[in-house]
């Protein structure tokens, strides 16, 4: 009977480069006409907005938006503060080897420092350095040999591969929108200064077609307070939101990641049923990018060999990344900040940010250990008659772990930092207490090579065993296995348990006697 050969299809999402570069933004920021002139800047925030991405050969082209938002002090302006926003466009290309046009790309920004000075009362220099990480990935197909027949005595050696399946991405976003009223103890609003929504995933699900997420939007509001001082106040509010992406394809029980984030921020001042401004409309543009995967598992063949027949086999090597586990880990970074020493005395603590740097990682006895800074900014009222608003910024180390069962030192990890809450407690008027809830998802995988048998041909010659010893005494060497043995002694492994009474294929070591049996075939 002719060797029939059965065969798979392996689809196996791969990565095919990864790069990384820093770009300088700089420019200048011109203050809006209803805005008083500049006497000293207190802080600018920046965020990042990737509005487009080209894939060529071996690079990526990025396009972006920086929007920053700025808080400075006017000696001429009625307020203690004014807020201004503004943009800064850029474009950057990151070198990525190995990359096609037609690849999928995953590109990640973040700000890594931003430096602003006064050019003039009008007019603002700023320069930000940004760090851009991307990678490149492609889907490989390769044919493989799930099974041979035919052939009587053909001994196959097997093997299970696991291996992430990406079903699906994409990008949505939904608009958050809720009535904000300030606390009783809070003066009626005059004109808010800033207002930042920060989402935080609290749960997921996966469901046919669509990625179901929940959480809530953390809403810092600043403004100027309608009393007799023009009173600087914050609030501080959340607000739950439900929304879904569509991912034809996805399934319950698939495996989802998730990232969020805050884009723009609406407001507008209303009045209560006593004709009071105490009322703030919000609308936030939340944006999700969701991305749906699954572990596939496939039985391949990886050698195969008849004890009586001469076969040719073709192998191929294949590589792919086989998830080890990802875990999410809490930690809350306390510390105690201290006034720098040529500074006005804290009145009061407006409100404190904080982002953290990740500034190195490693994997240790099924640990992933993360270290980094919380670059933190306190923005604050001093001491002084005029109750002036100041900042001050410190960087808190910290490190934490995340467990992930069978994580060793020579695997690839990808960590996510999030803040979750900043909670502060002024001391005294010159410490202020911080403690900073920080999440870290992270997901370990092994970048694995395995040889499959992609082919197989018999051939007419025949193994000549009549000069082989009746019975041979093998000593086990280093990298031996049973399989090995047998297949380099033309007998089974099935054979060799029987003979040598071996309880346990994988319990043989080097200096082991083996014995080895000559099985005659009579042919009739």
């Amino acid at each position: 009977m002719a060797m029939e050969l059965m065969r798979d299809l392996l689809k196996i999402d791969q990565v095919m480069g990864e790069g990384d570069t820093q770009a300088l933004v700089e420019g200048e920021i011109l203050v809006p006409d209803v805005k008083p002139d500049i006497s000293r800047i207190i802080s600018v925030d920046g965020d990042i907005s990737l509005t487009g991405k080209e894939t060529l050969k071996d690079k990526v082209s990025i396009e972006g938006v920086i929007n920053f938002k700025i808080l400075y002090v006017a000696d001429t302006g009625e307020y203690p503060i004014y807020g201004m926003n503004a943009s800064a466009g850029f474009s950057q290309n990151i070198d990525i080897p190995s990359t096609e046009p037609n690849m999928r790309t995953d590109i990640s920004a973040f700000i890594e420092h931003i430096d602003f000075y006064v050019v003039n009362e009008r007019k603002i220099g700023i320069k930000t350095v940004l760090n851009l990480e991307g990678k490149s990935m492609d889907t490989t197909k390769i044919e493989v040999l799930r099974k041979i027949e035919g052939l009587e005595d053909v001994q196959v050696l097997k093997e299970n591969i696991y291996y992430e399946d990406l079903v699906g991405s994409n990008q949505s976003e939904t608009m958050v929108r809720e009535k904000l009223e300030i606390d009783e103890n809070m003066p009626d609003i005059l004109e808010i200064i800033k207002c930042d929504a920060y989402p935080v995933e609290k749960e997921k699900q996966v469901t046919d077609g669509k990625v179901i997420v929940g959480g809530v939007v953390k809403i810092n509001t600043l403004y100027v307070g309608d009393d007799d001082k023009n009173s600087l106040c914050m609030m501080r509010n959340e607000v739950p939101f439900t929304h879904f992406v569509e991912i034809p394809n996805a399934m319950k029980e698939m495996e989802s990641k998730i990232r969020l984030k805050g884009d723009e921020v609406y407001t507008e001042v209303k009045e209560n049923v006593d004709g009071d401004r105490r009322i703030v409309e919000v609308e936030a543009v939340i944006k999700i990018d969701a991305v749906v995967s699954e572990i596939e598992q496939n039985e391949v063949l990886i050698d195969a060999y008849s004890p009586t027949k001469a076969l040719k086999i073709d192998k191929k090597p294949i590589f792919f990344y086989e998830k080890i586990g990802e875990n999410t880990g809490n930690m809350v970074v306390k510390e105690m900040l201290d006034l720098p020493s040529d500074s006005l005395g804290i009145l009061k603590v407006l409100h404190v940010k904080s982002r953290p740097v990740m500034t190195d990682m490693s994997l240790n006895n099924e640990k992933v250990i993360i270290e980094g800074v919380l670059e933190t900014n306190v923005l604050y009222l001093c001491e002084d008659g005029e109750k002036a608003t100041k900042n001050f910024s410190q960087e808190i180390p910290f490190r934490h772990f995340v467990e992930i069962p069978k994580a060793k030192e020579n695997m690839d990890a990808e960590v996510e930092l999030h803040i979750y809450d900043v909670d502060y407690n002024l001391i005294n008027s010159e410490q202020i207490e911080v403690k900073v809830n920080i999440g870290a998802d992270c997901t370990v995988k092994e970048k694995t090579k395995i040889e499959v048998i992609v082919d197989a041909q018999e051939s007419d010659e025949k193994i000549d065993m009549s000069k082989r010893p009746s019975i041979t005494i093998y000593y086990v060497q280093p990298g031996d296995t049973i399989w090995k043995i047998a297949k380099r002694y033309n007998t089974t492994v099935e054979e060799l348990i029987e003979t040598n009474h071996i309880e346990q294929v994988d319990s043989i070591k080097p200096g082991d006697q083996i014995v080895i049996q000559k099985t005659f075939v009579y042919e009739f």
